[in-house]
């Protein structure tokens, strides 16, 4: 079924949205500006890293998320690499987001979407050591005072051998 002209039209403006949002919130992840990142989140935000194994069949995975936040542990987090005391990031990684893939769709509450994203990460820290991160996520964006925030972001990496410690976000 054809949809009317109009109702494609809002559906594209609403993905640029979207993707503007998206792509704006990795230029600053890349910047290292958490206390902007933080900004773009709801005070009733979830951060959910889950456990991930490659096993046969449907099986729930073992144990609790790597990362379970709320908007309190993500600012906990970001105090702590402002103290200057996290060793992980002294010196603090340099980044590149790469965000791709973006898909939206409505949510049943109208002031809220859902957004599907894949993305790539690299991650070069103390000048020798590199990662990659790939994967997927899905957020539900809340409208908010007419801006867009992060309500819920659900990531999926597809990294099978992860470091003991994660010091940067997806």
């Amino acid at each position: 079924m054809m949809m009317p002209a109009h109702d494609l039209s809002t559906r594209w403006q609403l993905k640029q949205e979207i993707e503007d949002f998206l792509f704006r919130e990795a230029h600053i992840l890349d910047e290292h500006r958490l206390h902007d990142w933080l900004d773009l989140f709801t005070e009733d935000a979830e951060y959910i890293l889950p456990l991930r194994e490659y096993v046969e069949g449907k099986v729930e995975p073992a144990g609790h998320p790597i990362i379970k936040d709320d908007k309190d542990m993500l600012r906990i987090r970001v105090a702590k690499d402002d103290t200057g005391y996290s060793h992980v990031e002294i010196p603090v990684s340099m980044t590149c987001h790469l965000i791709s893939n973006v898909v939206v769709d409505a949510s049943s509450d109208p002031d809220e979407v859902i957004a599907l994203s894949a993305f790539t990460v690299r991650q070069a820290r103390k000048l020798r050591d590199e990662a990659w991160w790939a994967g997927r996520r899905e957020d539900v964006l809340r409208r908010v005072d007419g801006e867009w925030k992060i309500a819920r972001r659900l990531v999926h990496l597809d990294n099978t051998v992860l470091p003991r410690g994660i010091a940067i976000f997806f």
